[in-house]
């Protein structure tokens, strides 16, 4: 094998290296800018707005029915003190007046015994819609908290991965031999905002970059370019080893 063979394959083996690391940022970058996982945290969001909007609902039932019992205890409180003064006796006036109130406070209690039921059967419905939607709510909460832990995790292995390529990469740089080769090769690889395969086997006619098939004449001219020189891709420049 000639020095310049050696040195290209050694650019094929840095390039292996590059095109994984350009991977690992660009499937990074997905997993940061996942719609799938945005949409699940955006569901997140609103169901955990719905189940605080659920127990406010609940509290305000649960109020509602304190309410409504406390003012029929008091107006039962009222009926039994005008009760024990009508039982007590007096003047026919004065026992006309109080079994009056006692009369008006009856109704009131009525009212108010009808207002504690339909309090009642408000925060019943309340709880029941409650306990229907919190399941869901929970799901929504535990598929969104399940997804980002998998893109975490998905993005450490492969933070760790690039940890061990970037080490990797100067001994990869250092066995081309050639600083004017890796520099022809780095200036490929990071045109038209980077991530290019710079260095590619011919095989079949074809290039191993970009896939391009020549035709026979230029086949022909990579083959036999001259000793000393790479051929490139007419199509995308890549340097061609033969």
């Amino acid at each position: 094998m000639t020095e310049q063979q050696a040195a290209l394959t050694a650019l094929l083996d840095l390039q292996a290296v590059d095109s994984e690391l350009h991977a690992i940022m660009v499937k990074a970058k997905s997993l940061r800018e996942s719609e799938h996982v945005r949409a699940l945290l955006a569901r997140r969001t609103q169901a955990i707005e719905a189940a605080k909007q659920l127990d406010a609902r609940g509290r305000e039932a649960a109020n509602a029915v304190d309410a409504a019992e406390t003012t029929v205890r008091e107006i039962q409180a009222k009926i039994d003190r005008d009760t024990e003064r009508l039982n007590h006796g007096g003047t026919a006036k004065d026992l006309m007046g109080i079994q009056h109130e006692i009369d008006t406070l009856t109704t009131q209690r009525g009212e108010a015994e009808d207002a504690q039921y339909q309090a009642m059967e408000h925060a019943e419905a309340v709880a029941a819609d409650r306990e229907q939607k919190l399941p869901l709510l929970r799901a929504a909460d535990a598929q969104a908290r399940d997804a980002v832990t998998e893109r975490d995790q998905a993005l450490a292995e492969l933070k760790e991965r690039h940890g061990e390529l970037t080490a990797q990469r100067p001994e990869r740089v250092s066995a081309v031999g050639h600083e004017s080769l890796v520099a022809r090769y780095d200036s490929l690889r990071n045109a038209r905002g980077g991530g290019r395969i710079a260095v590619a086997r011919f095989e079949r006619e074809t290039c191993g970059a970009c896939g391009t098939h020549m035709s026979p004449g230029d086949a022909q001219s990579i083959r036999n370019a001259p000793a000393g020189t790479i051929p490139t891709c007419i199509e995308c420049s890549a340097l061609l080893v033969r």
